[in-house]
């Protein structure tokens, strides 16, 4: 469980998927974090998003407005994380337009390996993985086991038990 130090100071139910309302850059890493709203903004509030992004960095951790802007109570990054975080599981179920595969560590879109064979019929969800971070000894993150009733027949004759 998570303790309150810990906790987002964002309300829980704005960090799922279909709250992700665009993508933001951290300075210092270069990772591509998501910026939640619970609500579509309008035009205005679109553009003066827009006109802080290109007036402000953002590093991870941070919030991305000032404390007296408006739109500080309306959209959202994730605040209790850091350079050293991986890219956020809710990047990779997002549809949202901008997105792209990167790397689940560092968050690079070059270089992706292709997961083994052997992964994909056992595994719902791979995290992308770029060669550098398996040059640093980093594998691939898993998640959602098939069961045996999702994998392909082709695959259960070869299966090994």
């Amino acid at each position: 469980m998570q303790s309150q130090a810990n906790a987002e100071p964002i309300p829980k139910s704005i960090l799922v998927v279909g709250k992700i309302r665009d993508y933001i850059d951290c300075e210092d890493c270069k990772k591509r974090r998501c910026v939640y709203s619970d609500k579509f903004l309008n035009s205005d509030e679109q553009q003066d998003f827009q006109q802080v992004l290109e007036s402000y960095s953002y590093s991870c951790g941070a919030p991305i407005f000032p404390d007296d802007h408006y739109l500080k109570e309306v959209v959202f990054v994730r605040t209790r994380i850091n350079c050293d975080s991986p890219i956020e599981v809710l990047y990779y179920s997002s549809r949202k337009s901008g997105n792209y595969p990167i790397c689940y560590y560092c968050g690079e879109s070059e270089g992706l390996v292709a997961p083994p064979e052997s992964l994909k019929q056992r595994f719902k969800q791979i995290y992308p993985l770029c060669e550098m971070c398996i040059e640093n000894r980093k594998g691939f993150i898993l998640k959602e086991r098939l069961r045996l009733t999702d994998v392909p027949q082709s695959a259960v004759k070869h299966r090994l038990y």
